[in-house]
């Protein structure tokens, strides 16, 4: 590998040269904060030289260079750039506008004009909005790929109109004194720009600058495991017909994931693939594992199953996404594990709606081990808050692995007879159950398990059959014993207790309002709820008459709704 470096200043960098961002890299992404940054290191060093570190390129051609490594940074640079020459044009500085645009645009040999900077992804936002020294041929809009271009053009557009504003403004000094102190200060940042110093480190080839982008990005972690993922796929997997397959299909994977309407890592995605096929292994140790496993020849094939796992992943934690009403027992099954903020089954679950979506399990096999599952962690996470020191995650891995070398119904089924085998081992002890089941409480002062509660109540509700029972949205948590009348020695967590909540229709909530428990018993039954015989029997409702239902409702709970 032949590895050449020199240090040069910006002006030196951009005159002569343009720059390719290849397939492997990632689209532009600065955030406000580092643009921020960016912009206060140039005013602070406006006078000075100043060293922005290096950049790696390969060679592709006669003064042409692909970026690898510091594309952000010269991507920011140009963006600040055209920024300037925006801002000359304001104050009637045509000729200084065009002599910037010089380094922003290049003629060819043939007399075709083409831009430094040279991207697939932010084509043709980044080329016609921005480096363009005229308007665009027609408006273009802001994608998600180029909604931090326009972000940082527009930070950068901001900040230099506030100096040249407050320039322009002073009544002391004439119309062209003001223009020639604005013109001074946007030609000192230009030429700040321009001195800004950095080592370019070049490569002979293609293939060098695959193993150095990947060096220098584990190393030095600025890269995301789903951008080093997608380096290694654009190694094997080459342009056919002028159609770059590998980065449309990575792009359809990021964007199935982004396009949530929910926040999901593409990278926790990547890790649960991978471990409901292949190992289980933690993020930081994944990429060795998929580096080792992908080549050549399966890299096709790798690709194809990262992109139907990207829809079956998000349909887990996104529950509008790939379900039908059909299979509305699986959406609350999925719905109840989010309200546990329960994870570590996600690589089993993958499997499972993999091998339903295939056809290798029929519905009612995938619902009934998602109830199983959603059963499981109600008492081991909801109810008791066990923890696990990674034997529950590896357990869900090795049954994803299963379920996706099941090539049958049969086996299948067996891999999910022997993970309820495996729950039911660590299922909850009933007195730590029952002590868990009575900390949960939701009033106005403790509302953070409001969720939970709900969710309690409307299973409860359905096994003792409440009139109300279905999709309905609108049912409320109402308090036998009103938060507002505490007495005989209640507490706010008596109040908050399952045992003195039901959840009721709007309607019914109204009428209840803060009554006395009589008064609210009597509108309960007249509207046709069903109450336990210690709560119709009882003339008042005390602490004591709460812990004993809220006792009862967790021994159904345990035995009979959550019962595994």
């Amino acid at each position: 590998m032949k590895i050449e470096s020199s240090d040069k200043k910006i002006d030196e960098l951009l005159k002569g040269n343009t720059f390719f961002v290849p397939r492997f890299q990632r689209a532009y992404s600065w955030e406000a904060e580092q643009i921020g940054q960016f912009w206060s290191d140039i005013i602070d060093n406006i006078s000075e030289s100043y060293f922005i570190g290096s950049i790696v390129v390969y060679k592709r051609g006669r003064s042409s260079l692909a970026l690898v490594d510091g594309q952000q940074r010269l991507t920011t640079i140009t963006i600040l750039l055209c920024a300037i020459r925006e801002a000359y044009k304001s104050v009637g500085e045509i000729a200084l506008a065009n002599g910037l645009q010089a380094y922003i645009e290049q003629k060819t040999r043939d007399n075709k004009t083409v831009y430094v900077l040279e991207t697939e992804t932010s084509f043709p936002y980044l080329q016609e909005e921005v480096l363009k020294n005229s308007p665009a041929d027609a408006p273009y809009d802001v994608g998600a790929e180029e909604e931090a271009i326009h972000r940082a053009y527009s930070i950068f557009k901001d900040k230099i109109a506030d100096t040249v504003t407050v320039s322009l403004a002073n009544k002391e000094r004439t119309k062209s004194e003001n223009i020639a102190e604005a013109t001074k200060f946007l030609s000192s940042l230009r030429d700040a720009v321009f001195d800004l110093n950095v080592i370019v480190v070049t490569l002979d080839n293609e293939d060098d600058a695959y193993l150095i982008f990947e060096t220098l990005n584990t190393r030095g972690k600025d890269l995301a495991l789903s951008d080093l993922i997608r380096n290694h796929f654009t190694k094997f997997l080459k342009p056919t017909s002028g159609v770059d397959q590998a980065t449309l299909k990575w792009a359809k994977v990021l964007d199935t994931i982004s396009s949530s309407p929910l926040t999901l890592d593409p990278d926790t995605f990547i890790v649960h693939s991978w471990q409901s096929r292949y190992d289980f292994v933690t993020k930081a140790k994944v990429f060795p594992l998929v580096k080792a496993s992908i080549t050549a020849k399966n890299a096709s094939d790798h690709l194809n199953r990262f992109m139907s796992d990207s829809e079956h992943w998000r349909s887990i934690f996104d529950h509008e996404f790939k379900w039908s009403p059909t299979e509305k027992e699986v959406m609350r099954s999925l719905r109840a594990l989010r309200v546990f903020k329960v994870v570590q089954p996600a690589p089993g679950i993958l499997s499972l709606i993999r091998a339903y979506r295939d056809d290798t399990i029929r519905y009612r096999i995938l619902r009934d081990a998602m109830l199983m599952v959603e059963n499981f962690h109600f008492s081991f996470n909801a109810v008791t808050s066990s923890r696990s020191s990674g034997g529950i995650s590896g357990m869900y891995s090795s049954f994803g692995r299963q379920i996706f070398g099941a090539n049958d119904t049969t086996k299948a089924i067996g891999a999910i007879s022997e993970l309820k085998s495996k729950l039911r081992a660590r299922e909850s002890d009933p007195d730590e159950f029952d002590v868990g089941f009575n900390q949960i409480v939701f009033t106005r002062e403790y509302s953070s398990q409001k969720s939970l509660v709900q969710y309690i109540l409307r299973k409860i509700a359905a096994h003792e059959e409440q009139p109300f029972i279905g999709e309905t949205d609108d049912l409320t948590i109402e308090h036998l014993l009103s938060q507002s009348a505490r007495k005989n020695g209640s507490t706010v967590s008596d109040i908050g207790k399952i045992g003195n909540l039901i959840l009721v229709d709007t309607k019914t909530n109204e009428a209840l309002a803060t009554k006395g428990f009589e008064d609210k018993k009597s509108i309960l039954l007249d509207r046709g709820y069903k109450l336990p015989k210690i709560l119709t029997e009882a003339k008042d409702i005390t602490p004591d008459i709460i812990s004993q239902n809220t006792a009862r409702i967790a021994k159904i709970a345990r035995d009979e709704v959550w019962k595994i």
